[in-house]
C-alpha cells in the first residue's frame, strides 16, 4: 500500500514559492525550503524531484492562484480599468511587503535566470507571454463593450500596459517610491480613456 503524503502539497508550494519570490532561485536552497515549509528535504525531493522541479511547480501554482495574471482573469466581466487598478494598487502596496512580496515571481525569475538557466528562462517567458495575451484579450473585450475606444491599437496598448506593469514591478522592489508609482499608474490608465 502506498504511503500517504505527510504534508499539504498546495500549502508547501505556496510557502516554497514565497521563498523563491523573496530571495530568488539561486539564493534559495532546499534546506531553506525545508525550514519555511516544515517538510524534510527527503520528502521534498520525493514529491517534487529536484530544486528546479519544485521551483517550476511553485511558479505554475503561483500563475494559477497568486499572480497578477490570475488576478486579471479572475473576473473577466469586470471593467478592464478596474481590474488593472486592482493589480496596480497591489503592486504599490507590495512596496512594504506586508501583504505580498514585491515584484513578481515570474518577472524576478526571468531577470535572474536569463543568462543562468535557459529552461527556467524559457518557462518564465512563456508565462510573461501568457500575461500579455490576457492583457490583449481584455483590451479587445473592453473595446467591444465600448470601455476603450475601438480606434486605439490594441496591440500597442497591450505592449504599453505590459511595459508599465514591468516598470511598476521593478519599482516595487528597487525604489519603492509609491508616489511616483501612483503618478505612472494614473498616466497609464488615462491612455485607456
Amino acid at each position: 500500500m502506498a504511503r500517504l503524503r505527510e504534508f499539504d502539497y498546495d500549502k508547501t508550494l505556496v510557502s516554497a514559492g514565497k521563498q523563491f519570490w523573496a530571495n530568488g532561485y539561486q539564493a534559495t536552497s532546499i534546506k531553506d525550503i525545508a525550514s519555511v515549509t516544515g517538510v524534510k528535504p527527503g520528502s521534498l525531493y520525493k514529491a517534487f524531484g529536484d530544486k528546479k522541479g519544485l521551483f517550476l511547480k511553485c511558479v505554475k501554482h503561483y500563475m494559477e492562484h497568486t499572480s497578477y495574471y490570475a488576478i486579471l482573469i479572475e473576473n473577466p466581466d469586470a471593467p478592464f480599468k478596474a481590474s488593472l487598478r486592482k493589480i496596480f494598487n497591489l503592486m504599490v502596496d507590495s512596496c512594504d511587503e506586508s501583504v505580498r512580496n514585491s515584484g513578481c515571481l515570474v518577472t524576478n525569475s526571468a531577470y535572474e535566470m536569463a543568462s543562468v538557466d535557459e529552461e527556467i528562462f524559457g518557462e518564465m517567458n512563456k508565462h510573461l507571454s501568457q500575461m500579455k495575451q490576457a492583457v490583449l484579450s481584455r483590451i479587445r473585450s473592453a473595446q467591444a463593450s465600448g470601455e476603450i475606444d475601438k480606434e486605439k491599437d490594441a496591440d500597442s496598448l497591450a505592449a504599453y500596459i505590459m511595459t508599465l506593469i514591468q516598470g511598476l514591478l521593478v519599482s516595487s522592489r528597487v525604489t519603492k517610491d509609491q508616489s511616483e508609482m501612483r503618478k505612472a499608474i494614473e498616466m497609464g490608465l488615462s491612455l485607456l480613456d
